[in-house]
């Protein structure tokens, strides 16, 4: 089996790079078509992998240029006549999309051509940028999820929005057989370092915050909710990481507005981007793990701080919600409400020791590690190329 995985996103997180590598270790052989736009030429080379699989390669491709973004239908064309001048689609088996609307236009179109499969992902950028601007391409869209041998999303909220509130309930009926679910999934070092004892709470309690310092990651709600409580004698201190990450659009208006909001509380500390090794240890520190980002595709951070045993405040609608029911391992909110974030911290203090312990227990590692997520791959790739055969 030859799988040609087509995303645009490598080397921007280590999530696709981890996943590629637990497939090379299934002994699946892979080329990664990587077509960077010109504000991704920073990436271009990022996160090798010394595959063991003979044959596999990543593949980049600088055609793309800015112009791109307002031709749909030539980024497409563009991406298509890239991969047909650098790879040799004759011993490709299956093609792997990583996002619907880009990546997977030139799988369905590659597939056309070449009489080869495909399956494709759903994504934030589709549902919140092609779907939502590109209107008038929906009925592309619509062919391209008609086409697909299978459709995966990462999240049960985003599969919920996307299958009742973006498309048809016509289209949903003919697809829905071949919809999946599957996350993404935590680092190897958190596994490795999972606490298995439920936590005990600190006094004062220790909340941490982990991710970039921008708009959508409502930091500052986090910060003013906690006051809130702080006013109502509840003892906390918030330790925020992630200023400057690598690899994210930092917003420097907004971080300093961060500063500047952190300069009038004692109880807050701020700081940069650290290590895997470093994260763990102020996790094991922590006591809550609070982030009300929106839009979150899926929110990886929120897993690899539940293997540290923390409860966690997530967004309701958003990526992780609906994993495990409400209260069992924390609570969703408003990301935009400052009372209900409070209130939701309040209520992870208040039954503390239940929610420790039901983590603590919980077999969290059979869907989120990227051994198993890659074993379900590889089936639907067998599942896909034995049918067609």
């Amino acid at each position: 089996m030859h799988v040609l995985y087509i995303t645009n996103s490598y080397g921007g997180t280590e999530v696709y790079y981890n996943l590629l590598i637990s497939l090379d270790n299934l002994g699946i052989q892979q080329t990664v078509f990587v077509p960077l736009n010109v504000n991704n030429h920073n990436r271009l080379g990022n996160l090798q992998i010394d595959f063991k699989v003979e044959g596999s390669k990543i593949v980049y491709s600088t055609a793309l240029r800015a112009y791109h973004k307002y031709l749909y239908r030539h980024k497409i064309r563009t991406i298509l006549n890239a991969i047909k001048k650098q790879i040799d689609m004759s011993n490709i088996s299956l093609i792997h999309a990583s996002s619907l609307c880009s990546d997977g236009a030139v799988a369905m179109e590659l597939s056309k051509q070449y009489n080869i499969p495909y399956i494709s992902a759903v994504r934030n950028t589709d549902i919140n940028i092609y779907y939502k601007i590109l209107i008038w391409q929906r009925g592309y869209y619509k062919k391209i999820l008609l086409n697909a041998s299978k459709i995966i999303f990462i999240s049960p909220q985003y599969k919920k929005f996307f299958t009742e509130k973006i498309i048809s309930n016509n289209i949903f009926l003919k697809i829905k057989d071949k919809i999946h679910t599957i996350p993404n999934a935590a680092r190897d070092m958190f596994w490795e370092n999972r606490r298995n004892n439920p936590n005990k709470i600190h006094n004062p309690v220790r909340i941490i915050f982990v991710g970039a310092f921008q708009l959508g990651k409502n930091l500052d709600k986090l910060i003013l909710a906690i006051a809130s409580l702080k006013e109502k004698s509840t003892q906390i201190e918030l330790t925020a990481v992630g200023r400057g990450l690598a690899n994210r659009k930092n917003d420097p208006g907004y971080i300093k507005n961060i500063e500047n909001l952190a300069l009038q509380y004692s109880w807050v500390k701020l700081l940069d981007s650290v290590s895997q090794t470093e994260l763990i240890k102020l996790f094991s520190e922590s006591d809550i793990f609070a982030m009300p980002s929106t839009p979150e595709t899926f929110g990886l951070v929120y897993v690899e701080a539940m293997t540290q045993g923390l409860p966690i405040i997530y967004t309701k609608g958003q990526g992780f919600d609906g994993f495990y029911p409400e209260g069992e391992v924390g609570y969703g909110v408003v990301s935009s409400d400052i009372k209900d974030i409070a209130d939701k911290i309040e209520l992870i203090i208040n039954s503390y020791n239940k929610i420790a312990s039901n983590i603590a227990n919980l077999d969290i590692k059979k869907d989120f590690s990227w051994d198993i997520i890659a074993e379900k791959y590889k089936d639907i790739y067998f599942e896909i190329i034995n049918t067609k055969n």
